[in-house]
């Protein structure tokens, strides 16, 4: 009787402990997210100042408009991107992203909010900090036209 309570326990535990053992997604997988991500804090170092005069570590009171917090930027798997802006009457921008090196944490896109001098968004390669299946956040740095260097820090949440 005691193997039989033993053998059931031990068949309980093992259906507990293999069921409880999920794939890991992968970093493609957790960016490719269907509905997209949303930005939620803006953050740089050292401080930027606008050409207002706004100064501000948060980039939402002195880099973004009010109506870029509800773009929804989507990385697609087939390695397209899609920026959809509320400035611009739900205007779609787009581009390509890929993790271009053996680091699965260094992530080649356009960053649609960072224009080069011809006023084209630049594609850059950035660190990502962050990617799980509810948050995406990145690093990079930025240099101004006074060679100040910037660093960035976006972090996005599911749509």
């Amino acid at each position: 009787m005691k193997k039989v309570i033993l053998s059931v326990a031990a068949v309980a535990l093992a259906v507990v402990v293999f069921s409880s053992c999920g794939k890991d997604k992968t970093n493609e997988e957790l960016l490719t997210y269907s509905k997209g991500w949303k930005l939620s804090k803006a953050v740089t170092s050292p401080a930027y100042t606008n050409s207002k005069g706004v100064t501000s570590v948060d980039l939402t009171k002195c880099w973004f408009e009010s109506c870029e917090m509800d773009d929804i930027l989507i990385f697609k798997t087939d390695k397209a991107t899609s920026l959809t802006s509320g400035c611009d009457g739900s205007k779609e921008t787009t581009g390509t992203w890929s993790f271009p090196s053996e680091d699965p944490l260094k992530l080649k896109f356009r960053l649609h909010y960072f224009e080069d001098i011809d006023g084209e968004p630049e594609y850059n390669t950035v660190d990502v900090t962050d990617l799980s299946e509810d948050t995406f956040e990145y690093d990079f740095t930025w240099k101004d036209e006074d060679g100040q260097m910037y660093t960035f820090t976006l972090t996005y949440k599911h749509k």
